[in-house]
């Protein structure tokens, strides 16, 4: 079982790398959230998604399934696939 502090903190490691990969400012940083994705942020593209999940599986030392890479689209979405790949 996850602690809401685990998930806190594979959440915020989640966002960093996606402002990292976007090359996001402060502004743009602040406003990220847990529901922000491919369909929310411009500079969230299509090759830009393949860095993010790239970024993941190296942060978290992970393998990303390739039929869950078209459904890992947002914040939310990232950080509960990565809590069940740790588990």
């Amino acid at each position: 079982m996850t602690t809401d502090g685990e998930y806190a903190d594979v959440r915020s490691r989640v966002i960093r790398l996606i402002g990292a990969v976007l090359s996001l400012d402060e502004s743009e940083m602040a406003n990220l959230r847990i529901e922000s994705g491919f369909k929310r942020l411009k500079k969230w593209t299509s090759a830009r998604h393949v860095e993010i999940i790239v970024a993941v599986e190296d942060e978290f030392g992970i393998e990303v399934d390739e039929r869950s890479i078209p459904k890992l689209i947002d914040v939310s979405q990232i950080t509960s696939y990565v809590m069940r790949r740790l588990a």
